[in-house]
This record gives structure tokens, sequence and C-alpha cells, in this order.
């Protein structure tokens, strides 16, 4: 019995601040276009290795406006990717190059069978998943992204693509890794939080994956881990390491955290779901090779193989072609 093609899900943001990083490339004009041109060669590895029967790109729209309520500096403190290794250091690193260089990706995807999901004021995190606990629940689905995040969402029919690593990542593997069960993440890493340079969200001070699984070894089992357990096991081993005098400490920034990093049913509103559902409902899988021959001219690039990468897509299920 054949097995199942899964579905592709992508985080674009994830993906494109990687692309921007690693693949050097100018227009004819001498403006950055490597995100661009980096995120369609990723784009055509991952299709041709997953041979997905669907890809969903999940872009960022603003960040979510419910979590900086809950933590003003959530974010703040996430440093661009750097360019001058490539570029060297006379090339700007603008917005305004970003900008650009998104709005032609987009421009270029719309002519692939790939469906672009794009709700205001949310992050693409919440919108991947949205799309893993609703749409494709009992799916085979590849999450592709470096964002550890992600892990919470690990599970038999969940794998996750890692652009860092460039390999595939099982729940398995983070249990090796951290000794942290995936159904456990986000209640671990309420406690860990994350740097600036990350999401920027303080942690508990000294106390990182290592020691939290040490500490509370419920967090590895495969059993939900409520906030309120920490804090019970705290207070009952209080006198036996100081990790769980910090833990107490900082349960209201445990709290928060949890608030901050989960990715559950209540992430999205209403409203950005029934967006999100539309925006499904309408995508019809075209390729427009023409189309995209004619943006990559207009900016010189003559590099870039579109027949190859138009190509990869014949995997995808009711595909029209023009």
């Amino acid at each position: 019995m054949a097995t199942e093609r899964p579905v592709l899900i992508i985080d674009a943001l994830n993906a494109f601040s990687r692309a921007w990083a690693v693949f050097p490339q100018l227009t004819c004009d001498g403006a950055q276009f490597g995100g661009t041109i980096g995120f369609l060669k990723t784009l055509r590895k991952l299709v041709n290795e997953i041979q997905p029967k669907q890809v969903y790109i999940c872009w960022e729209s603003g960040g979510s406006t419910k979590r900086r309520k809950i933590f003003k500096d959530y974010k703040m403190g996430r440093a661009p990717e750097k360019l001058n290794r490539f570029y060297g250091e006379d090339i700007p690193e603008s917005q305004e190059n970003r900008s650009f260089q998104t709005a032609e990706l987009i421009g270029i995807l719309k002519h692939v069978p790939v469906c672009q999901l794009y709700v205001p004021d949310c992050e693409g995190d919440d919108v991947v998943a949205y799309l893993c606990k609703n749409k494709f629940n009992n799916v085979d689905k590849v999450v592709a992204s470096s964002d550890k995040d992600f892990y919470q969402l690990l599970d038999a029919k969940t794998r996750i693509y890692s652009f860092h690593k460039k390999t595939f990542i099982l729940a398995e593997q983070v249990f090796d890794e951290f000794r942290i069960s995936t159904r456990n993440w986000a209640v671990a890493k309420a406690i860990v939080g994350e740097p600036i340079g990350g999401d920027h969200i303080p942690g508990i001070d000294g106390v990182g994956f290592k020691t939290a699984a040490k500490c509370f070894p419920m967090l590895g089992t495969d059993t939900d881990v409520l906030i309120q357990h920490l804090f019970d096991y705290s207070q009952v081993n209080l006198g036996k390491q100081k990790t769980y005098k910090k833990v107490l400490e900082g349960a209201d920034i445990i709290k928060r955290n949890y608030r901050l990093v989960y990715l559950g049913d209540n992430t999205l509103s209403l409203q950005q779901q029934t967006q999100i559902d539309n925006q499904m409902s309408k995508f019809s899988p075209k390729t427009n090779k023409l189309e995209i021959m004619r943006t990559l001219a207009k900016h010189g690039i003559s590099d870039f193989n579109v027949d190859d990468f138009v190509y990869c897509f014949n995997c995808i299920e009711g595909i029209q072609q023009r």
C-alpha cells in the first residue's frame, strides 16, 4: 500500500531570513536579491525531496498584537541578519530592500501552485499551528522552519525540516537532545525563556533545558504537564534544589511566558481563522512559467533554472499549467 504524500507547511519569515543571510545574489541594478532567489532554491529543494501533495507558505503580518499586549518587549531584541560576509560593508542592509525582495517573492510565488496565507495582526507561527492542529490534524505533514517553538507541534503525523540543521527532526530526536517531551515543550520553554536575538522572552535566571529536565522529570513524559504542576512540585521539593525556589519566585514570569510561547487554538481570533479558511478555499494551484521568467529577467537574473523550478511542482494535486 502506497504511503500518502505529506502536506508541506513553510514558515515564510524564517525561510526568507535564512535565505537573506545565506544566498548571495544581486540584481542588474546592484540591489540585494538573495532572499528571493534563496527562498526559491530552498522551496525547490524541499518540494523535490518531500514530494508534497500541497504546499502552504505562511507569512508574518506585523506580529501578534495579542502577545505584545501580554509583554510589550516581545521580539524587541531581534537583530537583523548580517549580509556583509558576501556583499561587503558598502551595501546597506535596508528594510526597504527587504520589503522589495519580499514583494517580488510573493509575486513570483503567485505563479506556482503554492497557497500563500497572510492574516493581519498575527504571526506566521500561529498560522502554521492553526494548519497543523485544525486543518491537517490527521494528515502527514512537514513544517519547514528552524524555529524551535514548533517542536511543540511534533507528533506521529508531524515532522519538522530545520533550515539550520538541513535535516528532518522528529519528536524522539528532541527528547534525546533535551530530555523534554514535545508534548511539554511549551511548558519547558516558559521556564527557560528565549534570550535577546530570538523572541526576547526572559526566563528563570540560570535555568536551561538541561536543568529544567533534571528538576522536573515529568517534562520528559508523554503526560501533559500544567504550569500549576511545576509550582506544586517545586513547593514539595523546595529544600532540595535552589531551582525550585527560583521557579516559585518567578511564577508570574512563567505564566506570562507560557501565554507567549504556546501555539494553541486560542492564539488566533475567529475572524483570523475565517480569513485563513477563505484563502485556502479560494486557492487554485496554477503554474505560469512565463511570468516567472519575466520577473527574473526584469532584474537581470539569468542563472536561476526556471524550468527545473516549475517542473518540481508536478507532484502537487490538481495543478493547472499555462
